[in-house]
């Protein structure tokens, strides 16, 4: 077994510094179009005049910061490091060589803040790691970086784009589907990638992106041959619109009209949809606009796509009475707390944290919608409050309710996250007019559509093309404006 010459790099100063459980991927993939661009600054972890210009050279490697279990946070307690080959571990000046097998931990105390050590796999080996927990047991190509924090140890992997892909295309679409919708998923999340690369979202550790659904899944199912196939087959193409890179953004289902994929960098904010119906399905905010798109979510449109899929449709009812009225106000101003330019709360004279201490709720309506039917501003009202919740995002999170069941068009039964399906839906409200409460919602019946933000490719939808014999070009012209090309430095 062949042992590689590592040369050691010394110690690194941060100064410069489903189902496919869809379910639970689609439930967390909730940044809209403008939080996506709001991520990088949000997500930096040092103040910015300590971190690296944010347009790293063009190469062909990507840095992937990886999360805790569960993807909660960036800061590990501790590390351990198993290496299906003979491994190096750097550290300073010295280079120790670990055999095959042999574990290797780190823990928050054996590295002060500014520190680096870099394990590296030798020979055609991969490097386990342990302590991060995913839904399969993950082997991780390249090498790791850990740094010193006071928080804890930041884990970044530095890898190939083309090896990245191989752990992407199988977290983010199902192996069984087929070739040509893979093929689609991995042109899209190449493109994703190399759009990514052009900035750090964690710029004191020179990394592009996370492994969380805040990007894209990475390793969060173990490669297959499938997926690998699928990235070798397209090696190197991306999407670009008048030559640029888009942000090529997909979601698990559509509710029959998608909300297409933005083509950022351009002045005029260029936009490509896709309209499966024909038509758009929602033209105005008026109550005749309510009135045709509820008739479009109860009938829907059998030539749609997705049609005969699970998540085409779907029905939440939202008990709003006690704990249920409790829980929709904590979450409105936790949120509010949180990002007030997205919850406005107003009252004649009452404080903001007044609200959590109302009694019931009085209406819960729908202010605006985009011509696809997404809900984009929604009105909240209680006896002394009004409350605006803005973006799809957080309008999906005020409505949910963790553990709440979800009844999808096929009957089967989905425990629903902190957040529902899609914003692709209208309201059916009750009433309890008892003398007590005073005419507040008893319960709200929600009926929407899809699965996920609704912009760009719809991974079913794909899916369903690719069964109906449509190449991965086909599928991605069907979704996004664009070309299918070769990447370019």
């Amino acid at each position: 077994m062949a042992v590689w010459l590592v040369i050691a790099l010394g110690i690194y100063r941060c100064g410069v510094t489903m189902d496919f459980q869809e379910g639970e991927k689609e439930e967390k993939r909730t940044q809209d179009a403008d939080e996506v661009r709001e991520l990088s600054e949000k997500m930096r972890p040092v103040p910015e005049a300590e971190a690296e210009p944010d347009e790293p050279p063009f190469d062909t490697d990507i840095r992937v910061l990886i999360k805790t279990n569960g993807f909660q946070n960036i800061y590990h307690g501790e590390l351990c490091f198993v290496g299906t080959d003979v491994r190096a571990v750097e550290l300073g000046d010295s280079v120790t060589v670990y055999p095959a097998g042999e574990e290797y931990r780190l823990d928050r105390d054996m590295l002060r803040t500014g520190e680096r050590v870099v394990v590296r796999a030798c020979g055609q080996g991969k490097i386990r790691c342990p302590s991060v927990v995913r839904n399969a047991s993950c082997d991780y190509r390249g090498q790791m970086e850990c740094y010193g924090t006071e928080e804890g140890l930041v884990l970044v992997n530095e890898l190939p784009v083309e090896e990245y892909l191989y752990g992407v295309v199988p977290s983010e679409m199902p192996s069984s589907y087929p070739m040509e919708a893979q093929k689609a998923q991995a042109i899209g999340a190449r493109t994703y990638a190399y759009y990514h690369k052009r900035s750090y979202a964690y710029p004191a550790w020179r990394a592009h992106v996370d492994d969380s659904t805040s990007f894209q899944v990475y390793l969060n199912i173990g490669e297959t041959d499938a997926a690998c196939q699928a990235v070798d087959e397209t090696r190197g193409l991306v999407i670009t619109y008048e030559g640029e890179l888009i942000q090529s953004f997909y979601y698990s289902t559509s509710s029959g009209y998608s909300g297409g994929a933005a083509v950022w960098g351009k002045e005029d904010g260029a936009t490509a949809f896709l309209i499966e119906t024909g038509d758009a399905v929602f033209a105005e905010n008026s109550a005749a606009g309510e009135e045709l798109y509820r008739a479009y979510i109860d009938a829907g449109n059998a030539q749609d796509i997705e049609y005969l899929e699970p998540w085409y449709r779907w029905e939440y009812v939202k008990e709003l009475k006690g704990e249920g009225t409790q829980a929709l106000l904590d979450t409105l101003y936790g949120i509010y707390l949180e990002q007030p330019e997205k919850v406005r709360i107003r009252s004649a004279f009452l404080r903001a944290e007044k609200l959590t201490e109302e009694s019931g709720i009085k209406d819960i309506r729908v202010l605006s919608r985009e011509e696809s039917g997404l809900v984009t501003s929604l009105m909240i009202e209680t006896e002394h409050f009004r409350v605006n919740v803005r973006t799809q995002h957080c309008i999906r999170q005020v409505l949910a309710c963790a553990g709440d069941t979800v009844i999808k068009k096929d009957g089967s039964a989905y425990r629903m996250g902190n957040i529902l399906p899609s914003a692709y839906f209208y309201m059916e409200k009750c009433y309890d007019n008892s003398v007590e409460t005073g005419d507040n919602l008893e319960r709200i019946v929600i009926r929407g559509g899809g699965l996920g933000h609704g912009a760009g490719m719809s991974q079913n939808g794909a899916k369903c093309l690719a069964t109906q014999g449509f190449t991965a070009s086909d599928i991605l012209a069907y979704y996004y404006k664009g070309s299918i090309e070769p990447i370019q430095k």
